[in-house]
């Protein structure tokens, strides 16, 4: 019995010296409040500097409102464009032609900041449907270029002025 009460105890005494020694060897991080002080030497202070560029300046690009009437001549007759929807630079909006029978067109669009062209395609479906291409002034304020039919790919100019 004295043989199983040593075993015991010798048991007994590996378990808590394990014990001790995992949690004895713990790393301890001392955790402070207050700033560490900067460390000097011969009483020269450490260059804090930094070393800034120029903030780069992001220039945001500008797209001109062309929303509203336009007015001028498509193939010799009066016409009116009226942007009413844009975004960006993608546009919609209906065009009036004063023909003997006045001809009426839903139109959707882009145009190029760049290169200053524009152009349209009308949305109803007619023997008369076709695309408008053409080119912006610097002020945005007028739209000339040529009407191309899809039917027989006759061509017609164009000229408008932003009211």
């Amino acid at each position: 019995m004295q043989k199983h009460t040593s075993f015991k105890s010798l048991f007994i005494s590996l378990v808590l010296l394990s014990v001790i020694l995992y949690f004895g060897c713990e790393k301890k991080v001392e955790k402070t409040d207050q700033p560490k002080e900067e460390i000097t030497t011969d009483g020269v202070t450490p260059d804090t500097t930094v070393d800034v560029k120029d903030p780069v300046i992001e220039e945001k690009i500008s797209i001109p409102d062309i929303k509203g009437t336009w007015t001028g001549i498509f193939d010799g007759k009066s016409t009116t464009l009226n942007i009413t929807e844009q975004t960006d630079s993608s546009f919609s909006g209906k065009i009036t032609i004063n023909y003997k029978q006045t001809l009426n067109q839903d139109v959707k669009g882009n145009f190029s900041l760049s290169t200053l062209k524009m152009s349209m395609v009308d949305q109803l479906h007619s023997k008369f449907m076709g695309k408008y291409i053409g080119n912006l002034s610097e002020d945005f304020k007028k739209f000339s270029g040529t009407f191309t039919k899809n039917l027989d790919n006759s061509t017609y100019s164009f000229n408008l002025n932003k009211k």
